[in-house]
């Protein structure tokens, strides 16, 4: 369900700005690029690349919630350079850490890089943690999430390359595997452009989710207290019963369900998403 909902909305945003997004992944691929040329030493390398990296993140999780994207928002982390380098590179090396266990370190890597993916998103958002907590809180939202991101991203790449491998073989056939041959580069073009963007902005969603989970698909309205009998006393005085007004929490008060503007599903209060369709409520 939440797969779904967030590949809709991905695929929503992709095909509103495609060109914009494929440009500003690829002024972060030639920022790199120059970073690696002419940074010279690796202490100078390694935190701006990862800078870089959080500040596309930035550009995938306002894309993913509607906002406009630009370049200004690939330095976004360079405002705040020595907590977000920190935060990226301790990233990345605990990752390569766990990769050097015996046998079982490949496995461990990987479901340690989901554990940490939301540490880009906690620096660029969340001002109060410091480098090596957003690691610690990225392992506390990613739980629950781990096994959906893996296969929202391991299974369309593996679908992908099969294909690719059958027109692959299917362009060896003669005369008609021209044909296939076309079709194979036009989809490693298409895959090469336009995947990596989509899984950014399918990362991008996750963080989302986790960070406004969606409720139960149902809904009460909290019960207003019942009003208070008063018992009268056995001296003879007048008692003033409590009003239904001061018993009961006002209706301004009262949290209110939000409706769909899309498929006019009723969602809980403060929801961002539509359990149903996916759409953004804000």
């Amino acid at each position: 369900m939440i797969i779904s909902n967030i590949y809709k909305r991905a695929f929503n945003v992709l095909s509103k700005m495609p060109f914009k997004l494929w440009g500003l992944s690829l002024l972060s691929s030639l920022l790199t690029i120059l970073v690696l040329v002419f940074g010279v030493l690796p202490i100078v390398i390694v935190p701006v690349i990862a800078v870089l990296s959080a500040g596309m993140a930035a550009v995938y999780l306002d894309g993913f919630n509607g906002k406009e994207v630009y370049s200004d928002q690939l330095f976004k982390g360079f405002k705040d350079f020595w907590r977000t380098a920190g935060g990226m590179c301790w990233k990345k090396l605990w990752i390569f850490i766990w990769f050097l266990v015996p046998i079982a370190g490949p496995f461990i890597a990987i479901s340690k890089y989901y554990a940490y993916s939301f540490t880009p998103y906690i620096l660029n958002e969340e001002k109060s943690v410091n480098a090596t907590a957003a690691l610690r809180k990225s392992m506390q939202d990613t739980n629950g999430y781990k096994l959906q991101m893996f296969c929202a991203e391991f299974i369309p790449n593996l679908l992908i390359y099969a294909v690719m491998a059958i027109l692959a073989l299917l362009s060896k056939i003669p005369f008609v595997g021209i044909l296939f041959a076309v079709i194979t580069v036009i989809v490693q073009l298409v895959y090469t452009l336009f995947a990596p963007l989509f899984f950014g902005l399918v990362h991008a969603g996750f963080y989302e989710y986790a960070k406004t989970p969606v409720k139960s698909t149902t809904y009460s309205a909290p019960q207003v207290p019942p009003t208070p009998q008063v018992q009268s006393a056995p001296v003879q005085t007048p008692v003033q019963t409590q009003t239904t007004e001061q018993a009961a929490p006002t209706e301004n008060n009262t949290p209110k369900p939000i409706t769909c503007p899309v498929c006019d599903s009723v969602n809980a209060p403060n929801t961002h998403f539509c359990y149903k369709c996916g759409s953004k409520l804000d």
